[in-house]
């Protein structure tokens, strides 16, 4: 029977690299979408592709350092569908995390509030899709 732990050279996802990717992911795409949706202009929608990815990496972060790494030590796991258990959260929680900053900061700063129901539902939107896709392609690639 072999052993159930880890062995050397077996392949491993980070979870906390993980929940960082799928912030910074979910950032860019849910910035530049929300800004679409509000100013209807691609130069604002480009520039919100930056701030995005910028604050999605900050969130992710703060999510990575919080959720997955205690002592200097960092969570992993081996890849493979069996890690779908672990990915997925990660995945979902720096990308849900990140989508919620960024549509509460454009709310504030692009006084949209009459907006609110569709700006929350695209960034909650990019950032379950995103955060599970992460997920997948992290646990099987």
């Amino acid at each position: 029977m072999p052993p159930q732990g880890l062995n050397p050279g077996d392949r491993v996802v980070e979870l906390a690299a993980l929940a960082v990717s799928a912030a910074v992911a979910t950032g860019a795409a849910s910035a530049a979408w929300i800004l679409w949706l509000i100013r209807k202009s691609w130069v604002v929608s480009a520039g919100a592709l930056i701030g995005g990815a910028i604050v999605g990496f900050i969130v992710g972060q703060l999510v990575a350092r919080i959720l997955y790494r205690t002592g200097g030590n960092t969570t992993i796991v081996k890849v493979g569908s069996a890690s779908l258990l672990s990915t997925i959260p990660a995945g979902l929680a720096g990308g849900v995390a990140a989508a919620v900053v960024v549509g509460v900061f454009a709310l504030l700063v692009f006084s949209a509030r009459s907006q609110a129901m569709p700006v929350f539902g695209v960034a909650i939107g990019c950032g379950a899709v995103l955060g599970i896709l992460f997920a997948c392609l992290g646990s099987l690639l």
